[in-house]
């Protein structure tokens, strides 16, 4: 059965405002109600048994309704909100999924990625936790079976965010690991430069003396050893790949 579901402009009495701030306001036998998708908000009107739709995407949803009563219309329009934030979070979760191998795999070096679907969980999470509270208030057209469906949606959405956050806080541990280990070579590679600094520091301190301090068997003892332990690191480090 088709319905006559014709889009009409917010009306100059539609209390925007509060809508906006409490999603739906009762007043006498008018429900004007705000659902939000994608962030964006959508209004409805029900006045004495009737729906009013100001929203092109929300009157589309309800094009197939088997009734043309309240009910019918809202639950057709509820149930499809429900089925995009499905297909919404099955399109997250394959993302985080992806995200977290690449992680592993040392293949993500800057955070957008994780602000990206951090912005599309939270506004799923907005969404779903919007379209839960606006079913509770509509109680009088919707039964309990819509607001557990409702209920669903926003307990998979709330998921999302702790996953999301799982997410984030592996990438800092990557980084706090790849961080460790330049730290690791900077500081191997400084002993490369010990026999050099110790050289330097022995004959810092007799400096008019250096020439002659340079003939003597003993700079040779001296010197040698170190130059030898220098050769021996550099040699180590570049094979476990440090330099």
């Amino acid at each position: 059965m088709k319905c006559n579901l014709e889009v009409y402009p917010l009306p100059n009495d539609f209390p925007k405002d509060e809508v906006d701030v409490h999603r739906v306001i009762h007043n006498d036998d008018k429900y004007f109600i705000r659902i939000d998708f994608n962030n964006s908000p959508n209004y409805i009107t029900i006045d004495n048994q009737k729906i009013v739709f100001h929203s092109e995407f929300l009157a589309s949803l309800a094009k197939n309704a088997e009734e043309c009563s309240v009910t019918e219309i809202m639950k057709e329009v509820i149930y499809g909100i429900l089925y995009e934030f499905g297909s919404k979070r099955i399109e997250l979760h394959k993302r985080i999924e992806d995200l977290f191998q690449r992680i592993a795999e040392g293949k993500i070096t800057d955070t957008s990625n994780i602000i990206s679907i951090h912005s599309s969980i939270i506004t799923l999470y907005s969404d779903s936790s919007s379209l839960y509270y606006v079913v509770k208030k509509l109680s009088k057209f919707l039964d309990k079976e819509v607001e557990e469906d409702c209920l669903f949606a926003y307990d998979r959405a709330e998921i999302l965010v702790t996953r999301e956050s799982d997410l984030y806080n592996i990438y800092l541990t990557e980084i706090q690991n790849n961080l460790n280990i330049i730290i690791k070579k900077l500081t191997s590679i400084s002993f490369i430069f010990l026999p050099i600094t110790a050289i330097a520091s022995i004959y810092a301190v007799s400096f008019v003396n250096l020439p002659s301090n340079f003939m003597t068997l003993n700079f040779v003892y001296f010197t040698i050893p170190l130059v030898l332990i220098g050769i021996l690191l550099t040699i180590y480090l570049r094979k476990i790949g440090w330099l």
